[in-house]
This record gives structure tokens, C-alpha cells and sequence, in this order.
């Protein structure tokens, strides 16, 4: 302890710091009670001794994080702009950070200076029309109109995401025009920017230059999806979030550089501080970027000043920086990510330095297995919770792509060191760069086409963990112990993986008779399986997390005549991709609804991926599956990409013999009860349950015997709403089912009678 409070206090007060400023996020206390509790703690440090000192020092400084956290909180909290929501005025808008093309909009950060006849600097997302993008920087006027950024029952929370920033309005803008740019540190940036895309386009092209520039300055907005995708399922997205490696490799080249021209170790370290900070200008406020920069400034001052460096103080210095700035970002996948890989580098690393000598591997090759398999088990549960899967092949492919990241970077900012001076020389380099980043699109590719490339299952994610943490523990019993364990560690695997593939349990399903519907239980969403002899249909799948594709494989379903997306929204389609890469799918239905949507961009992503092809359905198609019939009966157009998804989502009418399943998505009464209906069996009740006037009218009009509405428990949204189901007890001889309280449930008919059963 004592060996502890002498060497690491530094790192240890600034964690104390980072501490408070993160709780802030939660707890808000006045500062007449932080401040004189900050102030007694420190008095109490300056008159204790070692540990005491310590434990009071840092008490002090988790205080003053609290304190400056909520002032911080607060501060991103106001805004002026969400008092004129609806309203369109003349506007002023600093374009501050890279512009992103939509299908149907270009978005961008951006800062109003004036809004109005009213001076302010807040910052907002800018949306503009999909035309000629501005550049980074760009001063513009324009007409403005703040609108509420999208909540999670669209499928993202673009709301809470971007109010962890700061911003809590998207401004919508028409008839823009550039009236000037911005100057100051943010103009250097934006022209350090500008200039090292500007050198890497005249090198590159096409898919190359996308990764490129996506690796560099951390901008993916024109690579494929279906290649981001696969950077995703192989574990190499880091390589697109500009990492920290690319800082230490920057500035270990300049150093080398510097040895190499003469110039001398102190002129190296303070050219290799000026080069990270631009290169840190250029790419932005990035979690990685900010954490990699303080760090690589301070081992340079440490050896200018002569001074010891400590990497675990100028981590929790850079978390200092971030949390200082935005308290919130502690909630941010990147943020937890980053820090948590680089964690696992310095506990892990040292620990296994050296290539056991059995292993006949380079000790290159030896430190990147290390690095690749610590990061991948620390980060893993972290993926996991923010985005429901984990790439199981992380370690070969970034055992393949990372020997490109050093060459890569270093041609790159060569080239654009050199661009002014020797502009074919720097269109060579960067030519040479673009063969790396073509390099690590292909290993992408290849890795994430291997079977199980993710992992969606936690049982599976929990017994990979257990057996590296098994493993490691391992390595720290003597060494004649370690082969009986490890032996012992080999067999114990086996067996559980016999185990659980003898007690997995047998597929549940059988050739329907006649029809089957089954109204599957995803929480709060929508995912039915219409199935008759000759094929199955799935209307939606539900969102992610419900694991409907891992739910039809355990039910023993492999393959789909064909899956609808009703309307692009998350806890509809969320599961369609999965749906896509797990089972055989002969036809993908889709409205075309124009809203941006991840979800639906993944799904169509996934059918490219396996060569299924997408159809586009609307008022009055309908095909077959045997005497099952399927009739579209909306939506008559995809309508405009502002209107709401809901009033557009895709309704079905399934008949088999005299029984008729009316499956109406998020589209109440104001949709259906416009359409010609027949009488209907069973009536899958329109959005969640949630409050529908019109229901009552067209219960009269299908006069069903069954209603299953299929929502979460205890949601957020009070699904079903209390006059919903009052409307539905109301209806005489009608049973209503929910799949909160009834979980699965399962319908047949033989084309005249039906049956009923659920999993509950």
C-alpha cells in the first residue's frame, strides 16, 4: 500500500476527480454542501499522513468533481432554442464538425449564433436538404426551423444521445448560403482537416479512400454499409473510431523521425507535441483522440522536464479532460470502450510480456495476440450491453489487419506533411496508404463471412470469459502444476460443451396441418410467424435484444418463404438483419417508406449480404402459400420521409379457408378504419395497445373472436393503455391474450375452427 500511495497518487487522485465528475451525471447536491466538505477534506489532507492523506485528498477532489459536474450539467442542459420549437426564422450556423449524407438529408454539428433577432452559441444538429454538402466551418444564413430530435420509440434514441452532448434541438434549414467561415483554434482546425482529406482523395478513390478517410480522421460516412457492417461483425469498427493507436503511432513517428534527420531527442519530443496537437485539431473531440493526445503530450514533457512517466496518471488525466468538458460522456460507448481497452493493455501486457518458449512465434506477432485478446475479453461485455452482440473472430482479424494500422498512418500524414512542397510524391504516399486500408477492408470481409462471425447468445459470451479467466488463472499456479490444470481446464470445457449440446432443448416445431400463426413474445414490439403447409411468412422481427431469429432456430424453423418490414422503426425490423445472416429467407417485402432508419438500412444491407431480394409492397398485392392467401391492404404509397412511419406501415389480411388474421403493425384506426375490411377472426391490436378512439367502431366492423396485443412488460410507454383495454372487454364473446402475461402465443385453424394455446 505504501509502495502504492508513493509511486501511482497522482493517477489516483485524478480517478477520485473523474469519480465525482461522473456521479454528477446522477446526483446533484448544492455547492454550500460540496464546497465546505471539499474544503474540510482538503484541510484534512495538508495535516494527515500517507493513506490518510491520500483517502482525504481525493475526497476533496470527488467533491469538487461533483460540484463542477452539476455546474456543467446544468450548462448543457439550457437552451434557448427549445423554447421556439415550431417556429421558422432567419438564422446564422457555424458548421463545426464533418457533414454526413443521408439518403434524404444532409446532418451535421453545428452552433447558432443568431437565431432570429436573438445573439446566442448553442449547439444543435443541423439538417439541410440532400444537395451540395458545406464544408466544415462554413459560416452560413439561412431559413431555420428547431425541431425535437427523434425519441427511442423510433428505434434510436437520438434524444438522449444527443442531449449527453449538449444539443437538445435538430434545426432544420432551407435556402442556405455560405457567408463566410470560421476563424480561431476552430478555423485551424477546419483547415487541417480540410487538408488532409483534400490529400488523401487525390491518392485514393472509391472504396479505398472511404476506409482511408474513415481510419484517419475517423469519418465513415462514405464507406458501404454492408462494408461497415462487416467491420462490425469482424471486431475491426475500432479501426473506424480513429483509436489511440493512431496518436502513438504519429507521435513515435515523428520521434524516429527526428532521430533520423539529426535533429536531436528534445527538438523530436516538442515537434512530436505540435504534430499530435494538430493532428487532434483535425480529427476532433473524440473520446480516443483527447485520452491519446494528453497522453503522448505528457510522455513527451515527461521527458523534456526529466521526469518519470506514469501511463496509468496520463490515462486518468485524459478521462479528467472529458469528463471536465461533458460529465456525460461517461455514458458513451466510445468513452467506456477506449478506456477500457487501454486499462486492459496495461494490467495484461505487462503480465504476459516475453513469448513463452514454447511458442516459436515473433515477439511482434506475440505482443498483437496479447493486445488483440485483452482488449477483445475486457471490451466484450461492453459491446454486449450497448449493442447486443460480439464479434467472435475479433483476435485473428485484428491479428491480420492491425500490421497495416503503423504503415497506413505514418503514409498518410506523410502525404500530407509533404502535399505543399511535393504534391505527386504525397499522391504516391497516399496511393500506398489506400493499398493498407484496401488490405484491412478485405480482412473485414473475409472474417466477418465466417460462421457464428457474432455472437448473440450471454450464455455463450459467459463461458467464453470463464475460460480465459480460467486460463489466466492458469498461468499463475507453479509451473509443474500448470499442465495437469491446464489439461484439467481442456476436459472441463468439453464437458460442458457436451453437456449443454445434450440438454440443449430438441426444436419444438412441426408441419402445421393447416394454419399456424404464432405471435412470438419480444417485449415491447411486433414479431409474427404466419406458417402453413408449403412455407412461412414472419411479419416483422422485432427489435434486437428479443433475438427472434435465436427464437425461430429454437423453435426448429430454418428457413422463411419470405419476412415483411411494416415500417422502419426498431422494435418492428430491429432483428431483421439477424433474421437474414441466421435463416434461409427466399423474399424480403418492404413499403419503402423513406424515414432514415438504421435498422431498415441493416436489413437491406443483410439481404444484399446473401442475395435475397427486396420487393416493394402496397395496396392490392398478394400471393400464395398454398391455401394460405396474404393480401397487402396498405399502405396505397411509402409517403414523405418527414410523415410518421406509423401512418405507412405495412397491413396484412391472411386467410386460410374461412378463418381471417388481421395483422395491422403500428397503423390504429385512423388507418385501418379508412380501409375495406371483412370480418376478421383474430385481430392483432394496433400499436402495443396504445389509445385508439376509433377502436371501438372497428371492433363493430371485423367483430373478431380473438385479440393479441404484443407488448412489453412494464414499459415505458404504458402500453396497453387503460382505454384500450376497456374498449376490448367491452366487445362481447372477444378473449384478449398479451404477450406481456401470456408470453408465446400460438393460433391454429384448420380454415374453420381455431384454437388457441399460450407459453404462460
Amino acid at each position: 500500500m505504501r509502495r502504492l500511495v508513493e509511486t501511482s497518487w497522482p493517477a489516483l487522485l485524478a480517478c477520485a476527480g473523474c469519480a465525482g465528475l461522473a456521479l454528477s451525471v446522477y446526483l446533484r447536491f448544492p455547492a454550500d454542501v460540496l464546497l465546505p466538505g471539499a474544503c474540510a477534506a482538503a484541510c484534512g489532507a495538508l495535516l494527515g499522513r500517507d493513506l490518510r492523506r491520500l483517502v482525504l485528498a481525493g475526497l476533496a477532489l470527488a467533491l469538487i468533481g461533483l460540484w463542477w459536474g452539476a455546474l456543467r450539467e446544468v450548462a448543457l442542459e439550457r437552451s434557448v432554442l427549445a423554447t421556439h420549437i415550431g417556429e421558422r426564422m432567419d438564422a446564422r450556423v457555424v458548421v463545426t464538425g464533418p457533414v454526413r449524407r443521408t439518403p434524404f438529408a444532409l446532418r451535421a454539428p453545428a452552433q447558432v449564433v443568431r437565431f432570429g433577432e436573438t445573439p446566442l452559441r448553442e449547439r444543435v444538429l443541423l439538417e439541410l436538404p440532400p444537395e451540395r454538402a458545406p464544408p466544415q466551418g462554413a459560416v452560413l444564413e439561412l431559413r431555420a426551423r428547431p425541431v425535437e430530435p427523434r425519441g427511442p420509440e423510433t428505434g434510436f434514441d437520438e434524444r438522449g444521445w444527443l442531449a449527453r452532448q449538449g444539443v437538445h434541438v435538430v434545426l432544420r434549414g432551407e435556402d442556405a448560403r455560405i457567408v463566410g467561415r470560421r476563424g480561431g483554434i476552430g478555423g485551424v482546425a477546419d483547415r487541417l482537416h480540410a487538408h488532409v482529406e483534400k490529400t488523401l482523395a487525390r491518392g485514393t478513390r472509391g472504396e479505398r479512400r472511404a476506409v482511408l478517410t474513415g481510419i484517419v480522421l475517423g469519418e465513415d460516412d462514405g464507406i458501404d454499409k454492408s462494408l461497415r457492417d462487416a467491420f462490425q461483425a469482424s471486431g475491426l469498427t475500432h479501426l473506424l473510431a480513429v483509436s489511440g493507436q493512431n496518436v502513438a503511432i504519429t507521435a513515435v513517428g515523428v520521434v524516429w523521425a527526428a532521430r533520423l534527420a539529426g535533429i536531436g531527442r528534445l527538438a523530436g519530443e516538442g515537434v512530436a507535441i505540435l504534430v499530435v496537437l494538430a493532428y487532434a485539431l483535425a480529427v476532433g473531440w473524440q473520446p480516443s483522440v483527447v485520452r491519446a493526445a494528453v497522453a503522448g503530450i505528457l510522455a513527451s514533457l515527461g521527458w523534456i522536464t526529466a521526469r518519470p512517466r506514469d501511463r496509468w496518471h496520463a490515462m486518468a488525466i485524459g478521462a479528467l479532460v472529458l469528463l471536465a468538458w461533458t460529465p456525460s460522456a461517461a455514458l458513451e460507448p466510445g468513452f467506456q470502450l477506449s478506456f477500457a481497452a487501454v486499462a486492459a493493455i496495461f494490467v495484461v501486457v505487462p503480465r504476459v510480456a516475453g513469448v513463452p518458449d514454447a511458442y516459436p512465434m515473433p515477439r511482434g506477432l506475440w505482443d498483437v495476440l496479447v493486445v488483440a485478446v485483452a482488449c477483445g475479453l475486457v471490451t466484450a461485455p461492453i459491446v454486449w450491453l450497448h449493442f447486443g452482440a460480439v464479434a467472435l473472430w475479433t483476435v485473428p482479424a485484428n491479428l491480420a489487419a492491425e500490421p497495416a494500422m503503423p504503415p497506413l498512418i505514418a503514409l498518410s500524414l506523410a502525404s500530407a506533411a509533404i502535399e505543399p512542397v511535393l504534391p505527386d510524391a504525397s499522391a504516391a504516399l497516399a496511393w500506398l496508404a489506400g493499398g493498407c486500408a484496401a488490405w484491412i477492408a478485405l480482412v473485414a470481409k473475409i472474417v466477418s463471412a465466417w460462421p457464428s462471425a457474432q455472437i448473440h447468445s450471454a450464455l455463450a459470451l459467459v463461458l467464453i470469459l470463464s475460460t480465459a479467466a480460467a486460463a489466466v488463472g492458469v498461468r499463475r499456479l507453479p509451473r509443474y502444476r500448470r499442465r495437469s490444470a491446464a489439461i484439467g481446464l481442456v476436459s472441463l470445457m468439453l464437458t460442458v460443451a457436451a453437456g449443454a449440446y445434450a440438454l440443449r432443448p430438441l426444436p419444438s416445431w412441426t408441419p402445421p396441418a393447416g394454419l399456424r400463426v404464432t405471435f412470438l413474445d419480444v417485449g415491447q414490439g411486433d414479431s409474427t410467424l404466419l406458417e402453413a403447409p408449403g412455407g412461412a411468412v414472419l411479419v416483422d422481427e422485432g427489435p434486437p435484444e428479443a433475438d427472434v431469429a435465436g427464437q425461430l432456430r429454437a423453435m426448429g424453423v430454418r428457413a422463411l418463404t419470405a419476412i415483411v418490414l411494416t415500417h422502419p422503426q426498431r422494435d418492428h425490423i430491429g432483428g431483421a438483419s439477424a433474421v437474414l445472416d441466421r435463416l434461409h429467407v427466399g423474399e424480403v417485402e418492404d413499403p419503402g417508406i423513406e424515414a432514415p432508419s438504421a435498422d431498415h438500412d441493416a436489413a437491406v444491407a443483410a439481404a444484399r449480404r446473401h442475395r435475397v431480394p427486396v420487393e416493394i409492397v402496397h395496396q392490392g398485392d398478394a400471393f400464395r402459400i398454398g391455401r394460405l392467401r396474404i393480401r397487402i391492404l396498405w399502405p396505397d404509397e411509402p409517403g414523405p420521409p418527414s410523415e410518421d412511419p406509423n401512418q405507412h406501415a405495412v397491413v396484412i389480411l391472411a386467410s386460410y379457408g374461412t378463418t381471417d388474421v388481421l395483422l395491422t403493425a403500428d397503423a390504429e384506426s385512423d388507418v385501418t378504419g379508412r380501409l375495406r375490411i371483412p370480418p376478421a377472426e383474430v385481430l392483432k391490436v394496433a400499436h402495443h395497445g396504445s389509445e385508439d378512439p376509433g377502436l371501438p367502431d372497428l371492433l363493430r366492423s371485423l367483430r373478431p373472436r380473438l385479440a393479441v396485443i404484443s407488448v412489453g412488460q412494464g414499459n415505458d410507454y404504458g402500453h396497453p393503455r387503460p382505454e384500450t383495454i376497456a374498449a376490448l372487454r367491452a366487445f362481447p364473446g372477444l378473449e384478449t391474450l398479451r404477450t406481456d402475461e401470456n408470453g408465446r402465443i400460438v393460433v391454429e385453424s384448420d380454415g374453420r375452427k381455431i384454437t388457441v394455446r399460450s407459453a404462460r
